[in-house]
């Protein structure tokens, strides 16, 4: 985890004497097995994360699972109080305050090996143009992904529909995480070892939550989670939860 490594090590040492937050917190996050989900073990290593982070800090939480798009408007508008596994983007951060890195994926282009694509590998997204790609709505990629002008890029509310939509020969990839795409073949009936990833990956992107701005005491819940989340990386705890999810 190195992406904004120094701003993390800041906010961690400012966060080392920040108070706990008593009061109850609400989360939300969608359905993104393997990594979080209703129907995972413990639901997922990042709900697990958050869990044992807000345990050990003595504070009670809610977490709903819903869409990825309502899961943001939700915290955006203060409804929730976070949302757990987001990427990082300049424009969420005018939005959210980021908790520091609770995790780590790739993310990359994923294709079906019978599909007829011939690219295993690329050098440049204007290669890609004339490709049919989908990803989920309103998610970040990786920066320099985002802000490419793919003109056949196609959004899906969940991941299922993205990864449905290359089995189905809509698209010819999906921009995601390989591991997430396997899970979802597997879900929907597919071959998931038709799926890999085309070289290189776009982007190794941290895994935040993100509290609400809109909330009068986002910034101090975030504050309390990132002392807590520090304590717990401190003591190896966190390291026996990963650990526990191999």
């Amino acid at each position: 985890m190195n992406k904004n490594k120094n701003n993390w090590l800041l906010i961690a040492g400012l966060t080392l004497s920040a108070p706990l937050f008593a009061q109850d917190v609400s989360y939300t996050t969608l359905n993104w097995p393997p990594f979080i989900g209703e129907s995972e073990d413990r639901n997922g290593v990042l709900a697990e994360i958050v869990k044992q982070t807000m345990d050990a800090s003595g504070t009670d939480y809610t977490l709903e699972f819903t869409d990825w798009s309502k899961a943001l408007e939700d915290v955006l508008a203060g409804k929730k109080d976070a949302i757990i596994a987001a990427y990082y983007s300049e424009e969420r951060a005018k939005n959210y305050h980021y908790s520091l890195p609770i995790y780590s994926v790739y993310t990359g282009l994923v294709t079906r090996e019978s599909s007829g694509i011939d690219i295993k590998f690329f050098q440049s997204y204007d290669e890609l143009n004339s490709y049919r790609i989908s990803k989920l709505a309103d998610s970040v990629v990786g920066e320099t992904f985002d802000k490419h002008p793919f003109p056949n890029i196609k959004p899906y509310a969940t991941e299922q529909e993205a990864v449905q939509a290359l089995f189905d020969g809509e698209v010819d990839f999906y921009a995601g995480n390989l591991d997430v795409a396997k899970d979802l073949a597997k879900k929907i009936g597919q071959d998931s070892a038709e799926l890999s990833i085309v070289q290189p990956p776009i982007n190794e992107q941290e895994i935040f939550v993100m509290f609400s701005k809109a909330t009068e005491n986002g910034l101090e819940q975030r504050d309390a989670f990132n002392k807590s989340l520090v304590n717990l990386q401190a003591s190896g705890q966190y390291d026996a939860i990963l650990s526990s999810f191999k």
